[in-house]
């Protein structure tokens, strides 16, 4: 059982105020598709301000819809170095699985570099694996999230970042056909689909409660999340 007192994410919010930065695609942007409701990010910030009180920690989101790895690293002091982030937590793949088998290489290699300089600051990376897609999203990108978050996990494992792998909680969702209440379109999380993503990143992170504001709040089938 891993000791929650020796993660970095522990450690540093031990040291005192933090400054928290999101970065990544439309569903870190929380784009369009929660139609008014909060997304994870934001219910992240619930947690994080509100339940836990730490009023001095800041959390900011960068994401731009439609984003890859590429755009990141291009605009990455733009959107990350300048505000100088004690944790940078990204949420990015699904654009680029569009890219098939063929952009995995250039990818990771693309995710590395884009690790490295953030590393270099030295903020703690939180990589995120990609939600689930329904079989009929364009451009045949259900098909080729496996692969996408395979890479992500190692290279999560590779540069030290922590990992939150919401490609697995969504594939048991897949699996058990249940997938569908959590999504609004495509490759979009609704509402609830956001719910379930906050859940999975804050028990990753060893600072979720159950009986707190967001860990109360509800989703179809969001007990999956617990595995």
């Amino acid at each position: 059982m891993t000791d929650r007192r020796r993660t970095p994410i522990a450690r540093l919010l031990a040291d005192g105020r933090l400054t928290w930065l999101f970065t990544g695609d439309s569903v870190t942007a929380g784009d369009q598709h929660t139609y008014g409701r909060r997304d994870y990010t934001e219910l992240f910030a619930e947690r994080i301000r509100y339940e836990l009180g730490r009023i001095s920690d800041t959390v900011l989101n960068t994401a731009v819809s439609g984003w890859t790895v590429g755009d990141l690293a291009a605009a990455l002091d733009a959107a990350v170095l300048r505000w100088s982030p004690d944790i940078v937590v990204i949420g990015l793949g699904l654009n680029d699985c569009r890219a098939g088998d063929a952009g995995r290489e250039q990818f990771r290699a693309t995710y590395r570099e884009l690790i490295g300089r953030i590393s270099a600051t030295g903020a703690h990376v939180v990589l995120q694996t990609p939600n689930g897609a329904l079989p009929t999203t364009k451009d045949g990108l259900a098909n080729n999230l496996a692969g996408y978050a395979s890479d992500i996990r190692d290279l999560a494992v590779a540069r030290g970042a922590t990992l939150v792998d919401h490609h697995q909680v969504w594939t048991r969702a897949q699996r058990a056909d249940v997938m569908e209440a959590w999504i609004s379109e495509g490759c979009h999380p609704n509402g609830a689909g956001h719910v379930v993503m906050a859940h999975t990143l804050l028990r990753t992170l060893g600072l979720f409660d159950p009986p707190g504001h967001v860990g109360q709040l509800f989703a179809p089938y969001v007990d999956i999340a617990s595995g």
